[in-house]
């Protein structure tokens, strides 16, 4: 399907990778990781023949096709989202009834029935008839509700463009996927949606992605080979497992250089000593003459640079009350659309707490409002005298100073105890060496990323609050992240849809859904287990009793049920010799056909 010979790429001196060599079948799945910057993606578009490596070849199965997701450069544009997402169904619809016109000129033209064969197998290939069903199951998976179906494409943000491409590429069901960062725009619930469907999916894919439960779940659903491809410092490596032995076969493979090396300097220094002791006898010169000769030609192990391990105590500004924070029957409209609804909330000393909810439920809103950033509609918030406060959110970045360097940004403001330790801070979040004195302006997003999460941990506080911290960032980056929440000694609410992180510190979750916060107070794996009761404990419906007069809400749904039936009575005849052969009926169905999904689609708006 594809092969990856010698795959080598730089941009000038500089080489991202080089000795890539990688066979994908049908069905293999394959994670590829690496720190920002390494070159994932541009290995992605070499292989979807985007880029031409600087040497080495890529050979692709005739006639394969991939679906491409990018990590970002979406914009979508002209389209009702609909039309967006069924642009090749339409297109294929098209080309059956621009054949089926010339028949109806030439019934006997051999040519055109052989077109007319090829296009309606493509259709069929497609998904058929069945394509517009699948269609919507995906953007309900997605998050979209039946609201958006007709929206603008440019109405959604870049986030939720991502996502009506998403479900394109999934709807044409490629043979090769090729998925950047998935997850990056995606809540939970959209995470796990996705890692159901890509467990089904039945052709190849490579995924880029920091996400450790995600990789697992999907690379380990592989019906063919799977593993994880490591791009680090220019070289390529494969492993035959999921993320989590990756990480594993990881280390006891650096372990396994170190203790080589140790092995060939003991070597070296026990040849060295030798040819000291008998440089002198010249019965031995041409035994020292070998042995300075294979000194020459050996090949030293190159150990791999590893980060330095540094402790580091976040400061904390003392608090004595149990309570940090409380709210009360409070409530929060924009443009009067409620966002959050007779909200009861208590934030004690100690809490770890995950906030977790899709998309626009309010999770950024609720943090603003607690960090004392943003009023309430109504209800009241209530704080302790001694609560302070230090805030992540992505709008923060944008008030940095380009001008100012690494260290100047996070040494502005800081008392001179904390300032003093600043580069073991700055270390801990992966800025070393010359990194520090890089300006802002030419840092990635990922980099100021980092810089403002330790800015914000760095000055004195009792009450963290991060919103999406590890949003565009790396694996190392995540886990320095990861890291400091771990070691930040006060009270943390983070807004994450990294499961590996909330499974990792969080004492409680908090769910927000239509409004209303459910409360966990348990870890991830309580949450899990617990999720459900909300729904059970929901209400059954009534059994309908005889002669009770049928509602409008029951005869919409039965006129669904007979356009449905009579829909797919009309689906059934499109095979037909008779329909087939006959392009003016033909035409007459598939109208009705497209009638009835019309119709239908406005039917089920109606009943929500």
């Amino acid at each position: 399907m594809l092969k990856l010979i010698d795959v080598e790429y730089g941009i000038g001196e500089r080489i991202l990778f080089s000795a890539v060599g990688l066979n994908v079948n049908q069905s293999d799945r394959f994670g590829l990781v690496g720190a920002n910057g390494t070159g994932k993606t541009t290995l992605l578009r070499i292989i979807k023949g985007d880029f031409s490596p600087t040497s080495g070849s890529v050979e692709r199965m005739k006639g394969l096709s991939i679906g491409y997701l990018p990590q970002d450069e979406i914009v979508l544009r002209g389209n009702r989202l609909i039309e967006e997402v069924l642009r090749e169904y339409n297109a294929r619809i098209e080309d059956i009834v621009q054949v089926r016109d010339a028949l109806s000129l030439q019934p006997r033209s051999n040519e055109l029935l052989r077109k007319l064969e090829y296009a309606e197998d493509r259709f069929n290939r497609l998904g058929g008839y069945e394509y517009e069903n699948e269609a919507h199951r995906i953007l309900h998976g997605l998050g979209f509700d039946a609201d958006d179906i007709n929206k603008p494409v440019q109405q959604f943000s870049s986030g939720w463009q991502m996502r009506v491409v998403l479900a394109r590429i999934l709807l044409n069901k490629p043979g090769l996927l090729l998925l950047d960062e998935p997850t990056n725009h995606l809540d939970i619930e959209s995470i796990e949606w996705l890692e159901g469907y890509l467990q089904r999916f039945k052709g190849a894919m490579i995924v880029v992605s920091h996400d450790r439960y995600f990789l697992d779940k999907v690379l380990r659903s592989a019906q063919g080979v799977f593993g994880i491809l490591e791009i680090d410092f220019g070289l390529f490596r494969k492993y035959r497992t999921g993320y989590s032995g990756y990480l594993h076969e990881s280390i006891q493979r650096k372990q396994h250089l170190i203790q080589k090396a140790k092995n060939q300097e003991r070597e070296i220094a026990e040849i060295k000593d030798f040819i000291v002791r008998n440089r002198a006898n010249k019965s031995k010169a041409g035994i020292v003459k070998s042995r300075e000769k294979f000194l020459e030609r050996m090949a030293r192990v190159q150990i791999e640079q590893e980060r330095r391990k540094i402790r580091v105590r976040f400061p904390v500004e003392e608090v004595f009350s149990q309570r940090l924070v409380a709210l009360h029957r409070l409530n929060k409209q924009y443009d009067r659309k409620s966002i959050l609804r007779d909200l009861d909330l208590t934030v004690n000393k100690g809490d770890r707490i995950a906030l977790i909810g899709k998309n626009g439920a309010g999770k950024s809103t609720l943090c603003r409002i607690i960090a004392g950033q943003e009023a309430p509609t109504a209800g009241r918030v209530w704080a302790s005298e001694k609560l302070k406060v230090n805030t992540f959110s992505h709008e923060i970045m944008l008030g940095l100073d380009p001008r100012k360097s690494v260290i100047e940004t996070v040494a502005e403001y800081l008392p001179a105890d904390i300032a003093q330790n600043i580069r073991s801070y700055l270390g801990f979040f992966l800025f070393s060496g010359d990194d520090v004195f890089k300006e802002v302006r030419v840092l990635s997003g990922g980099e100021k990323t980092r810089l403002v999460i330790l800015k914000s941990m760095l000055l004195p506080s009792n009450l963290l609050i991060l919103d999406e911290p590890t949003f565009h960032l790396d694996l190392d980056s995540v886990e320095a992240v990861r890291n400091a929440i771990g070691q930040y000694p006060g009270t943390v609410i983070l807004v994450t849809h990294d499961r590996d992180i909330i499974a990792s510190f969080a004492n409680r979750v908090l769910e927000l859904k239509s409004g209303k916060l459910y409360d966990y107070p348990g870890n991830y794996e309580y949450y899990l287990s617990k999720r459900k009761t909300v729904e059970r404990k929901k209400p059954s419906k009534e059994p309908e009793s005889n002669g009770r007069r049928e509602t409008p809400f029951e005869r919409i749904k039965k006129q669904i049920a007979l356009k449905k039936e009579r829909r797919h009575k009309l689906q059934g005849s499109f095979s037909k010799n008779t329909i087939v052969n006959n392009p003016t009926r033909a035409r007459k169905i598939f109208e009705e056909y497209q009638r009835l999904a019309d119709e239908i689609e406005d039917l089920e708006k109606t009943i929500g």
